[in-house]
């Protein structure tokens, strides 16, 4: 990295040094004589700046040896800056062509693919949003490897030339769970003050900036990296006024990166008149999110900023799925898309296409989830396929073809069209899977506790924030004495979110955290009591509006569980229970004991009703992406090799799993790995090996397939014909029907 002698450097790092140096230079010089101490003073502004830029090159020599040659400068004064109603790029006008992709919904050795696909669209930046949640998933503990290794991406975009447009937050949105807010800020008293100037939440993220910002600065546009704009929060028009907040989050950039800070700026929605008045500052620049009447949308935004460039920060060209919408499965027309685009353009703004690439929700830190108009909770599907110009295996869209001619027109860039874009290579057909072995959640329990579980002990159940739990499985037990014929009652919002009920090894049945109807929250016990279990899973927080505040897990509110209806007179309440908290991590499936015999002999026996677990083997030679359809089963997750595919629910007729490659990063050292799934409504937990003769590099992410495949998933359309399928020897009542692999 090359030095500077910019002033600018004793603004902001060079501050703690200088101080030091001065008290070094004040001692040491008090017994030279006059005329040498003057000369020296005279000196001193001239090479103390040098100096303060010496410490931040030797600070940023560990990623100068981390990253090579993709943290050399393009040009030592590119910075982005406002002229007038004009972006300007090292001092030259500019037009912002952008589009979103989320290197945490993408494994990292597709970074590079996504990227480049990007950079042959035409655009000239890339969208980057960074997940809190995802990042210090414990208060203090950070993660910046893998999926999370933020910085290796950022490399790739040097490497290509593309710009970045920084979202850090600390609210996101971008359908993920909670915002992109750790779950840890929800174990206070409610309401808990996020998004707001409360002294609490400004210590846990100026504690997370801290940790991220110093990593971002030798990618900043000043020392000659991609980062050319960062934005402050995200659309907090929609979520309140506090200025102060902003303000401080403002201040938080500046005093970490001082004359070298990237421009900042904000994003909300114009269709009401507060949105960019509530979420922007006057010292910041505003830009919009919409999807569809440009002209409209551009002219409210210059009516709330009367001077500066207009961007289209979120050009919506789809939308993300949910499991149970009224909505259905969102889709829209790629010439509508293509013609959109003209249109913002030729009003002279810049554009970021949201999504060009979204990927998929892995794991249960993954997929967020909204309240609908009516009050229902709507979770997202695992996939984010969007709608994006790349569909959520990477592939060229007919939505990208059409946009890409518009950019080849604007940009006078008719080599554009010659790019072509072959089809990755698909998992050939596969043999039968094998069934290894199954073992019911009861069977497995001690094993998933064993690893100094604590099983809390508490007189009403607690929310699953409160036992220190984020994410996964929770499983509540109670003793319930004498019922004298009253019926269990669970309450109208204690679900969050799908519970299956059981008692002395029967299935009572399952609630959904939107279940309404008469009498589907009571349940009938034996009349001189039992003992109960409810596993409650836990799925994507809301990440959107106010219910943020009260997002809580599991069992929630004093009197969730009690014995009685408003009709028997007055309720009782169950107490005394016992809490164990089920992460279904990595190292804790890993201990499950898959010793039970699955013989043919065992495989034909009645399986208890109830959450399973199954694991059956798959033979590849050469590792490669495919789709997996889920026909037959219900509701669950899925791993491999440890790593959590995430959820899939066969629900609305929404169901499905797509294989990927994966990071050998994650399988330096294995030449197995387990995919599992589970079903609560008595179906499966389905797991499979995978061998090879090298380290495997396979990773499964999942999918929202629709049975109408031709018409509704254009991924799943060059199916080969010719399927496989394998069906478990169980009674009609009990069996899941079989798995089918597509094959490309």
């Amino acid at each position: 990295m090359q030095l500077s002698c910019s002033h600018g450097a004793l603004q902001g790092l060079g501050r703690p040094f200088s101080r030091s140096f001065l008290g070094a230079y004040a001692s040491r010089s008090s017994n030279r004589p006059p005329t040498l101490r003057k000369s020296l003073c005279t000196m001193l502004p001239f090479w103390l700046p040098m100096l303060c830029d010496v410490r931040r090159c030797r600070r940023s020599s560990a990623l100068q040896r981390r990253f090579g040659g993709a943290l050399q400068r393009r040009v030592s004064s590119r910075r982005l800056e406002i002229q007038q109603n004009d972006f300007a790029l090292g001092g030259q006008k500019h037009r912002i062509l952008s589009g979103s992709v989320s290197y945490f919904r993408v494994l990292p050795e597709q970074w590079r693919d996504r990227l480049e696909k990007l950079k042959a669209l035409g655009c000239n930046a890339a969208e980057v949003y960074v997940p809190w949640n995802l990042h210090e998933p414990q208060p203090g503990q950070f993660v910046f490897e893998g999926r999370c290794d933020l910085l290796s991406f950022l490399s790739i975009c040097q490497e290509l030339e593309l710009d970045v447009l920084l979202r850090p937050g600390p609210y996101i949105c971008a359908e993920w769970d909670l915002g992109g807010l750790p779950w840890w800020l929800l174990t206070g008293p409610d309401p808990v003050p996020l998004r707001s100037s409360d002294k609490d939440f400004l210590t846990a993220v100026k504690r997370w900036w801290d940790e991220l910002l110093p990593k971002l600065e030798a990618f900043l546009s000043a020392q000659g990296g991609p980062i050319i704009a960062i934005q402050v929060e995200n659309e907090y028009g929609y979520w309140g006024t506090d200025k102060d907040y902003l303000e401080s989050l403002r201040q938080m950039l500046l005093n970490q990166f001082g004359s070298d800070c990237p421009l900042l700026f904000t994003s909300d929605g114009t269709f009401w008149p507060d949105l960019q008045q509530n979420g922007g500052l006057d010292s910041m620049l505003r830009t919009a999110n919409f999807g569809s009447d440009p002209q409209q949308r551009l002219q409210e935004l210059r009516s709330a900023q009367p001077q500066g460039p207009l961007c289209n920060m979120e050009f919506w060209i789809g939308w993300f799925d949910a499991w149970g919408a009224l909505t259905g499965k969102s889709f829209r027309d790629p010439s509508d898309v293509a013609q959109t685009l003209h249109n913002t353009l030729d009003a002279g703004a810049s554009v970021n296409f949201f999504v060009f690439h979204g990927g998929t929700s892995f794991g249960f830190c993954g997929p967020g989830g909204n309240l609908s108009s009516v009050g229902l909770y709507e979770p997202q599907v695992t996939s984010y396929d969007y709608g994006g110009l790349l569909d959520e295996a990477g592939e060229v869209t007919e939505k990208y073809l059409q946009c890409r001619k518009v950019l080849a027109n604007f940009l006078q860039k008719p080599d554009l069209l010659e790019k072509t874009f072959p089809t990755a290579r698909r998992l050939p057909e596969s043999p039968p899977l094998e069934l290894e072995s199954t073992l019911s959640l009861e069977d497995a329990l001690p094993a998933l506790t064993s690893d100094g579980a604590t099983c809390i002990k508490s007189a009403v159940p607690l929310p699953a924030e409160q036992v220190g739990l984020g994410y996964g499985y929770i499983m509540y037990r109670a003793q319930v004495p004498s019922t004298n014929k009253l019926p269990l009652t669970f309450g109208k919002d204690s679900i969050r979110d799908f519970a299956s009920i059981m008692s002395g090894g029967r299935v009572l049945g399952t609630i959904y955290r939107n279940d309404s109807g008469p009498g589907c929250r009571e349940f009938e016990l034996p009349e001189q009591g039992c003992q109960l279990e409810v596993l409650v899973e836990m799925m994507g927080r809301v990440n959107f509006g106010p219910a943020l505040l009260t997002e809580r897990k599991g069992l929630v509110g004093p009197g969730s569980v009690q014995l009685g209806t408003p009709f028997t007179g007055p309720m009782r309440a169950v107490l005394g229970w016992e809490i164990l908290p089920l992460p279904m991590e990595e190292q804790d499936l890993a201990r499950i004991p898959w010793g039970m015999d699955v013989s043919m002999g065992k495989r034909t026996s009645r399986w208890n009703r109830g959450p399973r677990f199954y694991r059956f083997a798959l033979h590849v030679q050469q590792p490669a992406d495919r789709f997996l359809a889920l026909d037959g089963f219900n509701k669950g997750f899925a791993c491999i090799n440890g790593f959590n595919l995430g959820r899939y629910w066969k629900a609305h007729d929404l169901l499905g799993l797509h294989l990927s490659q994966y990071a050998d990063i994650f399988f330096a050292d294995f030449n197995f790995g387990s995919l599992c799934r589970w079903d609560l409504r008595d179906r499966c937990i389905f797991l499979g090996h995978f061998f090879g003769g090298v380290a495997m590099r396979s990773l499964f992410s999942t999918s929202t397939v629709l049975p109408v495949v031709p018409k509704m998933h254009p991924l799943l359309r060059e199916w080969c014909p010719s399927l496989f399928g394998h069906q478990a020897c169980c009674p009609k009542e009990q069996r899941w029907d079989y798995c089918r692999f597509p094959c490309f």
